[in-house]
């Protein structure tokens, strides 16, 4: 589902650790567009022991593989990811960087204006260019800022 019109907006100075897991709206203008990439969202995994398969749901493409075999015979505890089967599914992905909207008298002399990062997943790939200004809603979550990941 979509959600339009979802009140009240919160600036981006607002955006902090409170906010996480919570659903918001903001406003700003996209600067940054990144390539299209495929995200998957399930993953089939082979059982090394018995050949069965089963589907793993992947939260944010987070790889993670499967604890045990299903199959109460087997218990195997050893997979192999097939990307080619039926049962993975993946999905169009995007990031934005959507930068604050500032009138003059909120501006403080100096100071770069604030950004959050948007991912964008589905139809709503390649829905923006930068300069457009858009209105995002969302649920607020952490990225790692790890190396690698």
């Amino acid at each position: 589902c979509r959600v339009y019109n979802y009140e009240p907006l919160t600036q981006l100075k607002n955006v902090r650790a409170n906010c996480y897991g919570k659903f918001i709206a903001l406003r700003g203008t996209v600067v940054r567009v990144s390539n299209i990439k495929p995200l998957c969202t399930h993953l089939a995994f082979v059982c090394a022991a018995c050949g069965d398969v089963q589907r793993l749901p992947l939260p944010d493409g987070k790889y993670t593989l499967p604890t045990k075999c299903l199959v109460p015979e087997c218990r195997g505890r050893s997979f192999t990811a097939d990307r080619s089967s039926p049962l993975t599914t993946t999905v169009d992905w995007q990031s934005v960087k959507v930068q604050e909207l500032m009138a003059d008298e909120q501006r403080e002399a100096g100071r770069i204006p604030r950004t959050i990062e948007c991912e964008l997943v589905q139809d709503l790939v390649d829905s923006c260019v930068p300069g457009d200004m858009v209105t995002v809603t969302g649920t607020v979550k952490v990225s790692s800022t790890e190396e690698g990941e």
